[in-house]
């Protein structure tokens, strides 16, 4: 379907700084727009312009899918970041897209309907599960099941990588945390433990030891940030 547009924040290239997939270069394209309130969310909801690094320009929203996929033909990279925002909510716009590079999502997990629009186009998924107390307004109870059903649309399949992103401050409710990584093991490679960026990782490190019979777990940070990258 050509013709499509989306709201998008920013267009760069960069290395991917969080999960499995940590050190390779991606296109990542920003959507504005989230259908979640997460308190340490550092991306803005909505934007009136999008920012095209790759070219240096300043771009009127929204953007036309055409544009976006003569920018990803100019490009070198392993894979296409689609990432937010919540990517899901434009689900129609990336599954239109002409496949250039392989496509990596990393998203909320609490849209199915749009997850099936993309799940046999998707080669790597970033899935993230967000516990109660980062959320501010919503019916976690409907979120959670949201998540579960994702997960198990977007799973992990011998053409298709898929991780748990779980991101964490210094304190939380440890129980709540084992109990949402038990109820997707079986849809993902790996679970990443994230803490959020500055903050002290020992409670992770104790929830690390908790999961480690249960699934893959790793404890990795936002590694971009550190290196003072986008």
């Amino acid at each position: 379907m050509r013709g499509l547009r989306a709201e998008l924040s920013e267009i760069f290239t960069s290395i991917q700084g969080e999960g499995i997939l940590l050190g390779v270069k991606q296109l990542f394209v920003r959507f504005s727009k989230c259908n979640l309130n997460c308190y340490y969310c550092d991306t803005p909801k909505d934007s009136k312009f999008c920012r095209d690094h790759v070219r240096g320009k300043t771009l009127r929203n929204p953007i036309d899918l055409e544009y976006v996929e003569d920018v990803a033909k100019s490009v070198k990279v392993h894979s296409i970041s689609w990432t937010g925002g919540e990517p899901l909510l434009y689900a129609d716009f990336i599954r239109n897209f002409e496949k250039i590079h392989p496509f990596y999502l990393e998203s909320n997990m609490t849209l199915p309907d749009e997850a099936k629009k993309v799940r046999n186009l998707v080669d790597y998924v970033a899935g993230d599960f967000k516990v109660r107390f980062v959320l501010k307004n919503v019916d976690y109870e409907e979120v959670f099941e949201n998540t579960v059903r994702c997960f198990k649309i977007l799973r992990n399949t011998r053409k298709r990588l898929t991780f748990c992103k779980v991101v964490l401050p210094s304190n939380f409710p440890l129980d709540e945390v084992v109990q949402s990584v038990y109820s997707i093991k079986d849809y993902v490679s790996a679970v990443v433990l994230q803490p959020v960026f500055g903050e002290n990782v020992k409670s992770l490190l104790e929830l690390q030891d908790r999961l480690i019979e249960i699934c893959d777990v790793r404890v990795i940070p936002q590694v971009h940030k550190y290196l003072g990258l986008r």
